[in-house]
């Protein structure tokens, strides 16, 4: 008496050494057992609680002269529970096959006598764990009936009725697959079978359908069979197999009635049928059509779109064709610009226009007609007519269609747009870092996804930053820097920067520059690549000539084209500038004309710049444009020194994971304490750049990197001629106004015998050769014009010139005349007297 749960028995001996209750651990079972705790209307199926009387089921059992023994159970009779009780006979049984032939046996006598005791899962269960006989409470019913007979239970005989009663023994399902023809190995259906044929995907697609497992059977073949119910069924039996065939083949059988959608169609007396992968698909999720069933089936081994090619279909073709290539997930074409374009990796270190690519590095391939040719083949599938045939036949895509699409631009529909790659991963706005490899809509980057796993804080304040700073400039700390603080601020602006650019409109020049070679120039843009790509930028060596510009002008629309992500100016021995480089620089877009084509393209500029070269200047102005990291190794062989970290790109790339971490973990903690000062100190047409990557290195409590500028100015080449010019010119001729022929005129100091004068005229001309010079002792009057055109209004060393408006008769003639320039520290402007 008391709870319901303690000691329990179970059907037969454990394994020795075995104490744990498992199937495998039982060897055989030496009680039949029936749980009768429920009664079943063989009519309906309605299974209702409490069993039949448990002294009419001893009666039945008797009158058959079956050993058992009967006793009431913790809840019989307890409210709404009814009868309840088990049922225990003495016998052999080997395996659970013949244990449910021997309990389906008994159940089916019990109902022949009216007694419907409903059959449940735990009656078949190897190891099922049964309760000791108890009672809830002292008052509570308990009854108990045994008949004892030396006839032992006769279990031969159960098994026999078993296999009389069930069609799908071995022998018989042995006979229909031998019966049911196999499919065609190349064939779709054999195509089916061969991936969804399999235990897993079959039991999984029954059950699915309402199908109950009730375990395994026999094994056929020598392989495992599965036994299941079929929903709806009264009896109970499981009247469903599946199996497997000599062959190989698995298959499902069901001698159920025409209730089991397995055995649709079939009228009694019919043949049973075995059903493989293919026909399960058609039944239960095509309706048995298999017309329909071949169709899903083609549109699963290819789902490509189909684009038919017929006469007056360009205009539909082409949006279908621009659908099929936005609808590839991942997405394999992008627009870029005017142009379509695929991402690829060099497999070697290739030249681009004259520039170094390093292999491994990701570039965008612009396709043309051959190459859409092959993405629209990937996208879908093309089909059109013969006149000898009347059927649709797959072909290659329209050439038509396909040139049509290369110009289509504005028609590319939902294409994806790509901005550019980025080989380091995406701070978002949440704090979260994306790092997966592919297409990101919300930037509209490429995301390489080879950067290494990096875990960020989750509240990061300014001092952690300070250290993630500390950490990060930590590999650098070698390189003599002239200025540490400034020039630190620089190489963290130019690490911020390249991990940032695809995410910024414009950007600056980073300048490294040395008074000797051999200083590390070279090795400090390697080392800020691969700690933030994990690649060395693009080389492009310096170029020289009356050329340069046009030179210049089509390498960098090679390497947009390509999408180069960095380059690096290498060795440059003149000032750096020109139009091109500094349209480059504060121009968020780029357009030029295609080299080799008849034709122009407008590209996003996201591409970081760094320069490289022994006492390095830049001119005009690129001073603007451009920031400083300078060295200064203060001795003659400075290759020869000696490094406490030998191999410095071998160790950023070994140290990469937490060299990125602390990069990011800065940027974080920016972002988490709201930005300060992101607006102030902005560097013109490089307002963005300000705002991500200078406001965070002054929070760091660094000094503004674009304070490298003044260095650039005192370096500019045009900026010294020009103060020699302004005030050669200003001694001689003092707020005069004068054209450039005149001034030239001045600077002849031959006929003049006044030797102060003689002096002034001289500086005068010297000036003028430097900014007008034709090489050979000559003025170059239309150079000289250019310039005066050019520099008008650029102040150098307090003095500029300005031109007088035009007027009357000398409206064809310009004239310049040189102004002193007073900077007012209070309001920071320039006035003239």
């Amino acid at each position: 008496m008391g709870k319901k749960d303690g000691s329990y028995f179970v059907r037969g001996p454990f394994m020795e050494a075995q104490p744990q209750r498992a199937d495998v651990h039982i060897t055989e079972a030496e009680l039949l057992i029936l749980d009768g705790d429920s009664t079943l209307d063989p009519e309906t199926g309605d299974i209702t609680p409490g069993a039949p009387a448990p002294l009419l089921v001893h009666e039945a059992l008797t009158g058959l002269d079956i050993p058992h023994l009967i006793y009431t159970s913790w809840s019989h009779r307890q409210p709404g529970k009814g009868n309840r009780y088990r049922v225990l006979i003495p016998a052999p049984i080997p395996d659970p096959a013949t244990l449910s032939a021997c309990i389906e046996w008994t159940l089916e006598q019990l109902q022949q006598a009216g007694l419907c005791v409903a059959d449940v899962t735990e009656n078949h269960t190897w190891s099922q764990a049964w309760y000791m006989p108890r009672k809830a409470a002292p008052n509570a019913e308990y009854l108990t009936y045994y008949h004892d007979t030396c006839e032992p239970f006769n279990v031969a005989a159960c098994v026999a009725w078993k296999a009389a009663q069930d069609p799908l023994t071995p022998p018989a399902l042995e006979a229909l697959a031998l019966a049911t023809k196999p499919r065609d190995n190349s064939g779709l259906f054999s195509q089916y079978n061969q991936r969804h044929g399999t235990p897993e995907a079959m039991l999984a697609l029954l059950q699915g359908e309402g199908y109950k497992l009730k375990g395994e059977g026999a094994k056929i073949n020598g392989a495992p069979s599965w036994r299941l119910e079929a929903p709806g069924s009264t009896s109970g039996a499981a009247g469903v197999v599946l199996f497997q065939a000599r062959d190989g083949r698995l298959l499902v059988a069901s001698h159920h009635g025409e209730h089991d959608r397995l055995n649709e169609g079939r009228t009694t007396g019919d043949k049973l049928r075995a059903q493989d992968a293919f026909d399960l698909f058609r039944i239960f999720q095509h309706g048995g059509d298999q017309s329909k069933a071949l169709a899903a089936w083609r549109a699963e081994l290819d789902p490509r779109p189909v684009i038919r090619i017929s006469g007056g279909a360009l205009q539909r073709n082409l949006a279908k064709a621009a659908a099929a290539l936005a609808a590839l997930d991942p997405p394999e074409v992008y627009q870029r610009g005017q142009t379509l374009c695929r991402v690829a990796h060099l497999p070697e270190t290739g030249i681009i226009q004259g520039c170094i690519v390093p292999k491994g590095t990701a570039t965008l391939v612009t396709l043309q007609r051959a190459g859409l040719g092959v993405e629209l083949a990937g996208a879908a599938k093309w089909e059109r007519k013969a006149k000898d045939r009347p059927e649709w036949y797959e072909s290659d895509p329209c050439p038509k269609v396909t040139g049509a699409l290369l110009e289509a631009a504005g028609k590319w529909g939902d294409i994806p747009t790509l901005l550019g790659i980025s080989e380091a991963p995406v701070l978002r706005a949440d704090g979260t870092l994306h790092s997966e490899a592919g297409y990101d809509p919300a930037t509209r980057l490429y995301i390489e996804g080879r950067s290494p796993a990096i875990a960020l804080g989750d509240n990061i304040g300014l001092a952690t930053a300070q250290q993630a700073a500390g950490y990060l400039l930590h590999p650098f700390r070698e390189f003599p820097f002239v200025r540490s603080e400034l020039d630190h601020a620089a190489l963290l602006a130019y690490l911020f920067t390249l991990a940032l650019r695809p995410q910024l409109s414009t950007a600056p020049l980073f300048c490294v520059s040395a008074t000797t070679p051999g200083t590390g120039k070279g090795l400090l843009v390697e080392a800020c690549n691969l700690l933030v790509r994990g690649r060395d930028a693009a080389l492009m060596p310096a170029i020289q000539g009356t050329g340069a510009e046009e030179e210049t002008r089509k390498r960098i629309t090679s390497l947009l084209l390509q999408g180069v992500a960095s380059i690096n100016l290498d060795n440059w021995t003149k000032p750096i500038g020109g139009e091109s480089m500094n349209a480059l620089l504060t121009a968020s877009e780029w357009s030029d004309r295609v080299l080799g084509r008849s034709e122009s393209v407008t590209l996003p500029a996201r591409i970081t710049l760094a320069a490289t070269g022994n006492n390095l200047s830049v001119r005009g102005d690129m001073t603007r444009r451009s920031l400083l990291i300078q060295l200064d190794a203060n001795c003659e062989r400075p290759e020869r020194r000696d490094f406490q970290t030998k191999d410095l790109p071998g160790y950023v790339l070994q140290h990469r994971a937490p060299l990125l971490g602390a990069l990011f973990t800065i940027l974080k903690a920016y972002q988490q304490a709201g930005r300060p000062g992101a607006t102030e100190h902005a560097l013109g047409r490089f307002e963005p750049w300000s705002a991500a990557v200078a406001a965070p290195i002054r929070w760091l409590g660094y000094p503004c990197p674009t304070e490298t500028q003044e260095r650039l100015r005192e370096q500019d080449p045009e900026a010294e001629k020009l103060a020699i010019l302004l005030e050669a010119w200003d001694a001689l001729k003092p707020a005069a106004w004068i054209t450039a022929a005149e001034l030239m005129a001045e600077a002849d100091w031959h006929d003049d015998f006044n030797q102060g004068t003689q002096t002034k005229r001289r500086a005068l001309l010297e000036a003028l050769l430097e900014v007008a010079g034709d090489g050979r002792g000559n003025i170059n009057q239309r150079a000289l014009g250019w310039c005066l055109r050019h520099l008008e209004g650029r102040i150098a060393n307090g003095l500029r010139f300005v031109k007088k408006p035009r007027r009357g008769s000398q409206k064809h003639v310009q004239q310049y005349r040189v102004e002193h320039v007073l900077s007012d520290p209070a309001t920071g402007t320039d006035a003239a007297w």
